[in-house]
């Protein structure tokens, strides 16, 4: 893992927990499960809940009675789970009891919560820098076939695509969820514009004449717990995406995956075979499984530096990692207004584009590239998926893995 500044993290991390607590209709208490040295983040979780299967309720139940807690409230959650409120009580240290009440870690969970990226680093791999260029297009594919794509991120802000002129905007679906917290007057506030910006990095490959994207306003103010995406997750499957781009990820609880996207591939995904979902890897330069991109049902994707020819050395890598695209001073779209750094320096974005780094930026790229071998080949996701991966291997480097160029 590359080095990092504990100070810094410790700024991004009041940060997100003022974003997550202050900013959207999905607002949630942030908590924290520091590692052992207290330098680096071992997970992060919606605090004061926890996380089981309807199923195991009834067992779950009468081990707060054996540890002597009182039971929580329970309220139905997406895809069968049950939600868990704790009132004041920290879940992390909660669910470390009823694990060993119970014997095993995995039958009720903290509520992990995602962000864009990683816990090295809680921010994409640069902040945004303003600039004048234009993003850069790739051709519109040619073919009869039509794809249907959903973009989980913090939603669609119709006055960047303005702002910006930029044309391919025209294939977002007007139904879209609207990125609503940008601004706080006219100071940009962090991650705003991250989901209208993705989702050009995604049509800057896969066009606009063959193609409906619907974005979902998936992270609030920078994240989301993971059972608030899967349900959202849920909805984009139901409403027929083929294929899902994912800007976020988590770590979970002692190496352990996440029970929500357990339960969401269980019981939805394994219904739905013609869906195909891509996810950043994430930005921590690290190996450590990051979910969900680190199922072998998803496409991980890793970060290129700007020429292709290398991995960024933020980037996520490892077995789990299936391709790897440009993801390194990427032009985007991106609000106009005044953005503060964490170190506290301003700058003003006039231009309606920034270039801005991250897996976030590669992902979408894959998924594009994905979408634009549907409408080329006619085929369907996964067919096209199997394509692009292919052709990855032949672009690999020893050095790299395999490639998408774009």
């Amino acid at each position: 893992m590359p080095d990092h500044d504990t100070s810094r993290l410790m700024g991004e991390i009041q940060r997100l927990r003022r974003n997550c607590s202050e900013r959207g209709r999905r607002r949630f208490p942030l908590g924290v499960r520091w590692s052992t040295t207290g330098t680096e983040i071992d997970y992060l979780y919606r605090n004061h809940q926890l996380l089981c299967d309807s199923d195991d309720l009834d067992v779950v139940l009468r081990a707060f009675d054996q540890i002597g807690q009182q039971r929580p409230a329970v309220t139905d959650g997406p895809i069968g789970l049950s939600v868990l409120d704790l009132g004041d009580r920290d879940a992390a240290d909660l669910a470390d009891a009823l694990a060993d009440a119970l014997g095993d870690d995995d039958i009720v969970t903290p509520n992990h919560v995602l962000d864009p990226q990683g816990w090295s680093a809680l921010c994409p791999a640069t902040e945004p820098v303003p600039w004048r260029g234009q993003v850069v297009d790739m051709g519109e594919p040619v073919g009869s076939r039509q794809a249907r794509v959903a973009v989980l991120d913090s939603g669609y802000l119709a006055s960047i695509a303005q702002d910006s002129g930029y044309a391919r905007f025209s294939a977002v679906d007007p139904n879209s969820e609207p990125d609503d917290e940008v601004y706080t007057g006219t100071n940009i506030r962090p991650y705003g514009g991250h989901g209208t910006a993705s989702t050009a990095r995604l049509l800057s490959v896969a066009g606009a004449n063959s193609i409906s994207v619907h974005v979902r306003d998936s992270l609030v103010g920078g994240a989301i717990d993971e059972a608030t995406i899967v349900g959202d997750l849920d909805q984009a499957v139901t409403d027929g995406a083929e294929v899902i781009s994912i800007q976020a990820g988590l770590y979970g609880r002692a190496g352990r995956s996440s029970k929500a996207f357990d339960t969401f591939h269980r019981r939805v995904l394994r219904q739905h075979p013609e869906t195909v979902l891509v996810v950043a890897a994430g930005n921590d330069g690290s190996d450590r499984p990051f979910w969900p991109a680190a199922y072998d049902w998803c496409t991980a994707v890793g970060a290129l530096t700007h020429g292709g020819d290398a991995r960024a050395g933020w980037t996520n890598y490892g077995y789990w990692v299936d391709v790897y695209a440009s993801g390194e001073n990427i032009v985007v779209p991106y609000p106009n207004g005044t953005y503060e750094y964490l170190d506290g320096f301003s700058v003003n974005f006039t231009q309606g584009h920034a270039i801005w780094s991250g897996t976030s930026f590669a992902a979408p790229a894959v998924a594009g590239m994905i979408a634009r071998r549907m409408i080329e080949r006619d085929v369907d996701a996964p067919t096209a998926r199997d394509i692009v991966l292919a052709e990855a291997a032949v672009a690999a480097l020893p050095s790299t893995g395999p490639r998408v160029l774009v």
